[in-house]
């Protein structure tokens, strides 16, 4: 059932992954009771996360969808665009985050009611907005790639001010997430040639530190990032060679380590503590790293 590959996963917070498998919906899987579907749902679901109690899932044509009740149920809708929505953010007192093109859809109450904020009211030939995280009263936008205007924006979400904290010209910031209350971990991805990175800025310095994958050749593109317990993973594009590989990020290192490989683009990934899941164009894998992996179709 599984051959058609998945497009997001998150970590449940009562074991198990919630997995967004290509036209079907969402689903749970877990090594005890293996896949058990949730809800179908014809629309791709490109991001799952929690935001305070509840699950929210975002994807194609303004697709948004949210459960109250750890995935047993859930209520489909839509923001008012027909671009791909790839990132929801949020925090525990009811703010929700989500975007379309070049505008913003804010709720404080966990997705009951929203209102559209444009950040780029100001801007001329605006970018495309690709990813977001939130932190305190500022949110942070990465772009898709812009020769002008690309990079990471800041929304002060009080006076509605928006800067350019990291211009990038050639790359697209794919997934964002804030570890230790004061990095921002940022998966970057080129069109062309092999210049993906994973950056750490550390938002109390403004230090900025470029990572790039030692083990093999350099990636074209990091895609996702994912963080539990201080364990980071990020995701890479697929190579000339249709496989794309999982990294487990050393922060205090600034490095790299080579944990897997996936056929086809590793879309998301999600852990709980050194095990993760990766939901793959073609396959999707669960890795217990000091075990056998575990392949699903």
């Amino acid at each position: 059932m599984f051959h058609k590959g998945a497009t997001a996963v998150a970590a449940s917070k009562s074991g198990g992954y919630f997995v967004a498998v290509k036209r079907e919906g969402i689903f749970h899987y877990s090594v005890e009771s293996g896949w058990q579907q949730l809800f179908k749902l014809k629309h791709k679901i490109h991001a799952i996360s929690y935001i305070g109690p509840y699950l929210f899932g975002v994807g194609e044509n303004g697709t948004v969808i949210r459960s109250g009740d750890e995935g047993h149920t859930w209520a489909l809708s839509s923001f008012p665009t027909n671009a791909v929505v790839w990132s929801i953010t949020g925090r525990k007192d009811g703010f929700v985050c989500a975007h379309g093109k070049h505008s913003i859809y804010v709720s404080n109450d966990f997705g009951i009611s929203w209102e559209i904020m444009k950040p780029f009211a100001h801007v001329n030939h605006p970018p495309v907005i690709r990813s977001l995280c939130a932190a305190g009263d500022h949110l942070y936008i990465g772009t898709q790639i812009h020769e002008v205007h690309g990079g990471i924006w800041v929304y002060d979400l009080e006076s509605e001010q928006v800067f350019l904290l990291n211009r990038e010209k050639h790359r697209m910031t794919a997934s964002m997430l804030l570890c230790q209350e004061h990095l921002l971990v940022c998966a970057l991805g080129s069109k062309k040639g092999k210049k993906g990175s994973v950056q750490i800025l550390d938002l109390h310095t403004n230090i900025l530190h470029d990572i790039q994958s030692q083990a093999f050749a350099r990636e074209e593109s990091f895609l996702d990032v994912s963080e539990d317990n201080s364990i980071v993973y990020v995701t890479t594009s697929q190579d000339e060679h249709g496989f794309s590989k999982v990294y487990q990020l050393d922060i205090e290192q600034k490095e790299l380590k080579w944990f897997d490989t996936i056929k086809g683009h590793g879309f998301r990934v999600a852990n709980q503590n050194e095990n993760f899941f990766c939901a793959g164009l073609y396959e999707s894998k669960f890795v217990r790293p000091y075990d056998e992996p575990a392949l699903i179709h």
